[in-house]
């Protein structure tokens, strides 16, 4: 196991199928976004208001309907943290909020104060932590109504998050209450959280980890992936792919561009099946023949759907294709087949090698990648956003659905408190300059050099950090003077850009339409997994869209989009990522507010949970060696259309969002994957 806690926390396939769904609450799903008004005009001022209404950020009726609605709720409250937490602490508190959590839940949520002293009626005590617990009767436990997000956060909130994770808990929302110097945090137990990867070990065979120089990943550094890390992986997919996609849409496309979703089931057992027998050999689980039908997917050119990659051959009629009881039996045999390497590797009867590591990095990441794919594919099935007639994507199960007012009156807020720094036309507020710069990308990890290292030498196959082909070698470059926006282009300015300039751009996939375009009387609403949101809670969000819509965006403002290496800079100097609090890992299952800028310490931030576009075409570079156990995972696309991205979005898995060496790349007019982009300008010498 990665880390040491009640089994439940690895969010088994099976701990929720057996009906611990009705633990979900409807926290106001869409009560309180479909009731609202259906102006795009947020609850604060914002960059594409037109009007001049005076701007509020006290909290409503509905926001103290949406925490009702959580009711009834138990508070604990435990003193405020005044010293930041190490690793080990961290790892502690967590399992003792997990065991106060375990002992005082109302309903799936738990309310969590951190109060000064004078707050405290201390009633019990465990592992060390004095805390008493309250009934959630009374008023004390709401949001400040005069400023629900301004105030700071506690100072320790990333660890806090970290430790809530390492629980296998989640914070559905949190606030500064009402009485002096609190700060409530309402956690959940869901299905699958992911924890930091400071908090999960890199694999050592058992029969090695005595003796072994092995190191926990604190660092990033190693990163073979245990069991334990593969099941919370198995039931985020499972999750996905058996509880969030109806029967009748398994058969169907979300996206014309790609597969039916019945594909993906099969195609995540099936790649690991065929990697287990190339590193390892062996003969293939039955049915041999998904090797065929499920090897590959697609990713054709968008301007020409004829033109695409080597590919599996797939069953055109729908009677052809294998039932999903036949996958699911194929995924187990898989898996088992999986679990039987661990038991080999930890007996000593298999020698770890660093092809058998890469394999293992490789597949988990390949998952990894599919499991964030595929939502982009069902969220253009989200409730609401379709007729009625047809299938839609559910709601992720088990998962407390988001307060959507609450939330976005304190994105409003931090908005409003970057907004003031400057208007929409004073860049030098809203950028920053960085550069001239020499940057390092990528890292040492041929896998032309895995025959070197065949298991003898342990240390050089434990203490490495693989990732894929197009991340090898290091590299120096230059990166010249520039300035950058803090944040990347929101929902909001774009929508203000795309009202003016329709012939320009179109509008983005991550929108919904409603009303008459010839009159102009549009309503933009904004997808999320939960359904469509009205542009006044995302608007803060960065915009998801295709490449060339937002470099036609740049340029309007005079400037453009970033180079790989300046973003590589930005990203480096301000992202505070998945182990700072940001938006990855399934923290959230939407977008946020981005947080960089100068109200942040040192500037740092969260981007609000995308990966963002380059303009660096993804192609070759000295040194690269292509990978024999992904056969064209990157020459494939080395096409002219494909531009580098970088950073991660909210549905990326920590082990990927956390490696600053990773390039994801999609093509240039691409409109679907969840990619925004900020926007630089080039400095006059």
């Amino acid at each position: 196991m990665a880390f040491s806690t009640p089994s439940g926390i690895t969010g088994q396939i099976d701990r929720f199928v057996s009906g611990s769904f009705s633990k979900q609450l409807n926290l106001s799903r869409n009560e309180s976004t479909s009731s609202s008004s259906s102006s795009d005009s947020p609850r604060s001022s914002s960059p594409y208001e037109s009007d001049n209404e005076s701007s509020s950020t006290s909290v409503s009726e509905s926001q103290f309907d949406s925490l009702n609605s959580l009711k009834p709720l138990n508070y604990v409250y435990i003193p405020s943290l005044n010293a930041p937490l190490s690793v080990s602490s961290v790892e502690q508190y967590g399992h003792t909020l997990r065991r106060l959590f375990d002992l005082h839940v109302v309903a799936g949520t738990l309310g969590l104060v951190l109060a000064s002293d004078e707050n405290q009626t201390t009633m019990a005590e465990m592992n060390g932590v004095e805390y008493s617990v309250v009934e959630g009767n009374s008023t004390m436990h709401k949001p400040l109504t005069d400023s629900p997000s301004t105030s700071t956060t506690p100072a320790n909130h990333a660890q806090l998050l970290n430790a809530f994770g390492f629980a296998g808990l989640r914070s559905v929302v949190a606030f500064s209450s009402c009485e002096p110097n609190a700060y409530t945090y309402i956690l959940e137990h869901p299905p699958v959280v992911f924890p930091t990867m400071a908090h999960t070990l890199s694999y050592c065979p058992a029969y090695l980890s005595e003796s072994s120089s092995f190191k926990a990943n604190a660092d990033g550094i190693p990163n073979i992936p245990t069991l334990s890390e593969w099941n919370i992986l198995w039931a985020a997919w499972d999750l996905v792919t058996l509880r969030m996609i109806p029967s009748e849409m398994l058969l169907q496309k979300p996206i014309d561009l790609r597969h039916k979703c019945l594909f993906y089931i099969g195609h995540i057992p099936t790649f690991l099946d065929m990697l287990l027998s190339k590193a390892v050999g062996g003969a293939p689980t039955e049915p041999k023949n998904f090797w065929d039908i499920f090897e590959r997917g697609i990713d054709p050119h968008v301007d020409d759907p004829d033109h695409c990659h080597n590919h599996s051959v797939v069953p055109e009629a729908d009677s052809d294709w294998p039932s999903l009881s036949t996958i699911i039996q194929f995924r187990d045999g898989v898996r088992s087949r999986l679990e039987n390497l661990y038991v080999e590797l930890d007996s000593g009867k298999r020698v770890l090698s660093r092809r058998i590591a890469r394999m293992l990095c490789m597949c988990i990441e390949h998952e990894g990648w599919h499991v964030e794919t595929l939502l982009y594919m069902l969220i253009q099935r989200s409730p609401g956003a379709l007729p009625s007639n047809l299938p839609t994507t559910l709601p992720p199960p088990g998962f407390v659905s988001p307060p959507w007012d609450i939330l976005a009156a304190q994105w409003d807020s931090t908005w409003e408190s970057f907004s003031a720094l400057g208007s929409d036309s004073d860049s030098e507020a809203r950028t920053i300059m960085l550069g001239p710069a020499e940057i390092i990308l990528g890292h040492d990890d041929s896998e032309a050099d895995d025959s070197h290292f065949n298991g003898h030498n342990t240390d050089e196959v434990l203490n490495h950090e693989y990732g894929w082909d197009n991340e090898s070698p290091a590299r120096a470059i230059k990166v010249g003077k520039f300035k950058v926006e803090w944040r990347p282009v929101s929902n909001g300015e774009f929508a203000q850009y795309w009202r003016q300039n329709q012939d320009k751009v179109p509008a983005p996939k991550s929108w919904i339409l409603h009303g008459d375009e010839a009159t102009g009387e549009i309503e933009i609403e904004v997808r999320t997994i939960y359904g469509p949101v009205p542009l006044r809670i995302a608007h803060t969000w960065p915009v998801l869209t295709a490449y060339d819509d937002l470099e036609t965006y740049a340029k309007s403002k005079g400037g453009r989009m970033p180079t790989e290496g300046e973003l590589r800079l930005f990203l480096d100097t301000y992202e505070i990522g998945y182990e700072g609090g940001g938006d990855s890992g399934f923290r959230n299952w939407h977008p946020v507010c981005p947080t960089t800028g100068p109200n942040s310490p040192s500037g740092k931030g969260t981007n609000g949970g995308v990966w963002e576009w380059t303009s660096t075409p993804f192609q070759g570079h000295e040194g690269f060696v292509g990978t024999n156990l992904f056969t064209g995972y990157s020459e494939d696309f080395w096409d002219g259309k494909h531009q580098v991205v970088l950073g991660a979005s909210y549905a990326t898995i920590p082990r990927l969002s956390s490696r600053k060496t990773v390039r994801n790349f999609w093509q240039h007019n691409y409109p679907y994957a969840w990619v925004g982009g900020r926007v630089v300008y080039d400095m006059d010498y």
